[in-house]
C-alpha cells in the first residue's frame, strides 16, 4: 500500500512538472509569435505555424495555409501587437490557449492606424518533439 501510494505521488508531480514546462513552453511561443510578426520574420513563423495553419480571421475569412507568405507581402502587419493570454488548457498533444489581444494595423490594411481589440484562440500540437500553432479564431471587438 505504501509503495503504491508513493508511486500515485510519483506521477502526480510529474504530471503537475510536465504540465507547468509545456505552459511556459506555449506562452514563450505566444510572445515570440508576436515579436516575429511584427518583424516579418518568416524563418521563426514557420517553426510555429504548421504549413496547414488554419485561420478563421477577423476579416471573416477562413485561410489554410499561406499566412507566412501574407505576412511577408504585407497583408498581415501591425505596427504594434500585444496580447494577454487569460486560460490554457493542455490536453495530450494539444494545447488550447485564449486571450485577448490589441493591435494595431499598419497604414493600407483594414483599420490602419487604429487600435484594434479582439478575442483569439489558438490551438497548437506538438509534433515531432515541438509545439506547432495549427488553428486560431480571431474576432475584433466593436467599439
Amino acid at each position: 500500500m505504501k509503495q503504491l501510494i508513493i508511486s500515485i505521488c510519483a506521477l502526480i508531480i510529474s504530471s503537475v512538472g510536465y504540465g507547468q514546462s509545456t505552459e511556459d513552453a506555449i506562452r514563450k511561443l505566444e510572445d515570440i509569435q508576436a515579436k516575429a510578426i511584427l518583424e516579418k520574420d518568416s524563418a521563426t513563423l514557420r517553426k510555429i505555424w504548421s504549413p496547414a495553419f488554419m485561420v478563421n480571421s477577423p476579416k471573416n475569412t477562413v485561410v489554410t495555409g499561406g499566412q507566412v507568405e501574407m505576412v511577408m507581402a504585407g497583408l498581415i502587419s501591425y505596427s504594434s501587437y500585444k496580447h494577454n493570454m487569460e486560460k490554457i488548457l493542455l490536453k495530450g498533444d494539444l494545447v488550447i490557449t485564449m486571450g485577448s489581444e490589441t493591435v494595431v494595423p499598419t497604414i493600407g490594411n483594414p483599420l490602419g492606424g487604429q487600435t484594434v481589440t479582439r478575442r483569439y484562440t489558438n490551438i497548437y500540437q506538438e509534433e515531432n518533439g515541438h509545439w506547432m500553432l495549427i488553428a486560431r479564431q480571431a474576432t475584433n471587438l466593436c467599439e
